[in-house]
């Protein structure tokens, strides 16, 4: 026991060593930098995220944690307090939390990042949206369901708007929610966001989108996992979803089927018709 005690102390030193070593590079990098803009604080950025040797980001747990501690000690004693880099530090330390499930933590933190925002950049939707998207998925994980879903409601008609008006963003941005309410098997959560989502994308983006589409196969999805006795309704309402979703989405061009999101949701609108034949099968 001694002897591993000792060994473990070892380790420790030598990460204590190789975090030092890798703050001190970082602190180089930075020094030969710029924040005038998003893609200087971009790579800025990568001096603390990034290991120089492999090109990998550092991995999750205690050394993200220290690196990103560190990250933002520096931005707080050299950069202004609107600075675009002292705030990305403060989102980089948030995020290093919410990736190691310290989600009490990362709840806190993600709150300064927006307050931050608000006072200083408050036209970086982006950075606004993927914050909202991180702090209801931390209240979720905590089992504060109300609280997530308050910030879902406040989050995702913004995220529609910016869909509609073309947005650089990707088609996750506006299933993520339902996604992760799904994982966590929130379904019934879930049917209510949903029944309100879905026909928000309908009359915004149209019965075509593959976003919309996407939704649609999500609540169809919803109304059938639930572990209790679902109403034929409900069945029969997850049916007419999942195989009107179904047909529109081979409507769509032969390039857009290759991306993820579609063949995702192509195998779980099967599965859902698959559920509803056995559970009328088990019915009758």
């Amino acid at each position: 026991i001694v002897d591993g005690r000792r060994r473990l102390s070892v380790v420790r030193m030598r990460w204590r060593n190789h975090i030092s070593c890798m703050v001190g590079r970082a602190r180089a990098d930075v020094a030969n930098g710029s924040n005038d803009n998003w893609r200087d604080a971009n790579d800025l950025t990568d001096a603390w995220t990034t290991c120089k040797n492999c090109g990998n980001l550092h991995p999750w747990g205690p050394i993200s944690v220290a690196l990103s501690w560190e990250w933002w000690k520096w931005a707080l004693a050299t950069q202004a307090e609107a600075s675009l880099f002292r705030g990305m530090a403060l989102n980089g330390l948030s995020n290093s939390y919410f990736d190691n499930d310290e989600f009490d933590k990362a709840i806190a933190l993600f709150g300064a990042v927006l307050s931050w925002q608000q006072r200083n950049n408050p036209s970086f939707v982006k950075m606004r949206l993927t914050t909202l998207a991180r702090l209801s998925e931390s209240y979720l994980e905590v089992g504060q369901v109300d609280e997530g879903l308050r910030v879902i409601r406040e989050c995702f008609p913004e995220r529609l708007r910016e869909c509609k008006n073309g947005a650089d963003m990707p088609p996750e941005m506006l299933t993520y929610f339902s996604e992760r309410m799904l994982n966590l098997c929130l379904f019934e959560e879930a049917i209510v966001l949903l029944r309100e989502q879905h026909p928000m994308a309908r009359h915004s983006l149209g019965r075509d989108n593959v976003l919309t589409l996407a939704l649609a196969v999500d609540l169809s999805f919803a109304l059938v996992q639930r572990d209790c006795d679902i109403p034929r309704e409900e069945v029969d309402e997850a049916e007419a979803l999942a195989k009107d979703a179904l047909t529109r989405l081979q409507r769509i061009s032969f390039s857009s089927r290759s991306s993820f999101i579609f063949t995702s949701y192509v195998q779980r609108g099967d599965h859902v018709l698959r559920l509803c034949s056995e559970l009328k099968v088990n019915a009758s």
